[in-house]
């Protein structure tokens, strides 16, 4: 192995500068991204808020108006898919602080990115409060619920005072509702939803919730459910290892085709496995609604300008838009 293969990040960023337009073409795109935001300082453009006519179109689920990309909160509360790659989650824990995470939720509102996606830990609320106090944003919260089935009133209640824009049942939760036959709790939820007039959703890996769900007659006010096609490297070693992210995922645009509730797609780049003009393009063109996508800072505009571009074109999809 050569010198310049066993180079770390830093080194490649500081032989990176300078570096000719040939070479500098042959770098992938968060590598030119990283180089840039080494070398240059971000300007008062670069803060400003895109230009309408850049900004995410949006969509509705209930009377809740969202862009069609949802930042999504493992990055936020601090996890990280790492596969076997045991020390990401805490080389990402020390790149995201506190200030990154703020400073990654205004960019993203910035370019209309108007929703974020989380559970509701210590840490993911304390990051909201702050926003909202010392930001001034506005981004609004979707909340990832593991309500205890025999009290999901008195579990959901503290949620809403922390400010949920809207609520669903975490997927692994709603795998086990359905594994056990507490179809009733679904319908709990929903009613303790609208109740207080807040869009309620299902979560799901497994196609068996949504199945089920619509079987037993709960019309959720959206789904959440995984999709992302089987194209990439380790394809294989995750369906052996954990067969529940988006199996099948033929069945999944089959079954969902025909469902009316609003989807939310999530994993659709297999933890970044799958580049987002390929897993964005996928996804909507299957029949999700909204993207859910974790992303650092120095992706997000990049991700916004690929699906707005992706949208711009026209995506032909046999599933009418549901939202």
């Amino acid at each position: 192995m050569t010198e310049e293969n066993k180079m770390d990040r830093r080194s490649f960023v500081k032989k990176s500068i300078g570096i000719s337009a040939a070479a500098a073409a042959a770098l992938t795109l968060e590598e030119r991204i990283l180089v840039a935001a080494q070398t240059t300082e971000p300007s008062e453009k670069s803060k400003a808020p895109a230009k309408q006519a850049d900004r995410l179109p949006t969509g509705k689920i209930g009377d809740l108006e969202i862009g069609r990309m949802i930042l999504g909160g493992n990055l936020v509360s601090g996890y990280s898919h790492s596969r076997d790659l045991v020390y990401v989650s805490s080389l990402m824990r020390k790149y995201n602080t506190e200030k990154k995470i703020l400073d990654t939720m205004e960019l993203c509102e910035q370019q209309g990115i108007n929703a974020f996606l989380s559970n509701p830990t210590t840490h993911t609320r304390k990051m909201t409060s702050t926003y909202w106090k010392e930001r001034g944003g506005k981004m609004k919260w979707i909340v990832d619920s593991r309500p205890k089935p025999e009290d999901i009133a008195g579990h959901m209640r503290p949620i809403l005072d922390d400010g949920a824009a809207a609520i669903y049942v975490n997927g692994h939760w709603a795998e086990q509702w359905v594994k056990r036959g507490m179809m009733d709790k679904f319908a709990e939820f929903m009613e303790f939803a609208r109740a207080n007039k807040i869009p309620g959703g299902i979560g799901s890996h497994l196609l068996d919730v949504p199945i089920a769900c619509e079987k037993a007659g709960i019309k959720p006010d959206f789904y959440m459910k995984t999709l992302h096609s089987r194209k990439y490297w380790s394809a294989e070693a995750a369906r052996e290892h954990d067969n529940i992210w988006c199996r099948k995922p033929e069945e999944t645009i089959a079954f969902m085709k025909n469902v009316s509730a609003p989807w939310i797609a999530y994993k659709t780049l297999a933890a970044g496995a799958i580049s987002p003009s390929v897993g964005f393009k996928y996804a909507l063109k299957n029949g999700a609604d909204f993207l859910c996508v974790g992303m650092f800072d120095f992706q997000v505009k990049e991700d916004v300008a690929i699906l707005n571009g992706i949208l711009a074109r026209g995506i032909e999809r046999d599933r009418p838009w549901r939202a």
